[in-house]
């Protein structure tokens, strides 16, 4: 039975990502595809160049001067983000980390089960300048917000490196 589920809970993660990187290309007419085997999971134990490790962190494999190191969820899960979640924790650990990693900014993108997706990033990221999407809460020092909304932030440098920057 473990097995089985186990099984299932693997085919909806790639499943999930698939539909993530299609999500993002679309919006953003550039490619970002799935990171594949075990996603991000195996490249830090393994002996890559620095180049492909930047590219194999996270679940999903961006454009270049994309931001963020994304990483993708999907659980069946009820998690009250008005109050404190071990299990959200965990899973922003894991993404604050493999972008640190790699010099990028964390996002944390979750498909709720029938719901929709929702996207958390660093509230550090909207500053002052009032971009912030229509509904929203913070957790912690994270924005979180229906994926929809975050992808109405329609200014580049949210989403990309300046150039001059590099």
């Amino acid at each position: 039975m473990t097995t089985k589920k186990r099984l299932n809970s693997k085919r909806k993660g790639n499943s999930a990502e698939l539909e993530l990187s299609k999500l993002l290309t679309e919006h953003f007419d550039l490619t970002f595809s799935r990171v594949g085997v075990a996603s991000g999971a195996r490249v830090k134990n393994t002996k890559l160049p620095e180049h492909a490790i930047g590219v194999m962190t996270g679940d999903l494999i961006v454009p270049s001067g994309f931001r963020f190191c994304v990483e993708c969820k999907a659980v069946n899960t009820e998690i009250d983000l008005l109050a404190p979640s071990a299990q959200f924790d965990r899973w922003l650990l894991q993404v604050t980390d493999d972008a640190s990693s790699i010099g990028r900014l964390p996002m944390l993108c979750w498909k709720r089960h029938r719901r929709g997706w929702i996207a958390a990033v660093p509230s550090i990221m909207f500053g002052n300048e009032g971009n912030l999407p229509e509904y929203y809460t913070l957790y912690r020092e994270w924005l979180v917000c229906q994926l929809d909304a975050l992808l109405e932030v329609d200014d580049p440098k949210f989403w990309f490196i300046d150039e001059t920057e590099r």
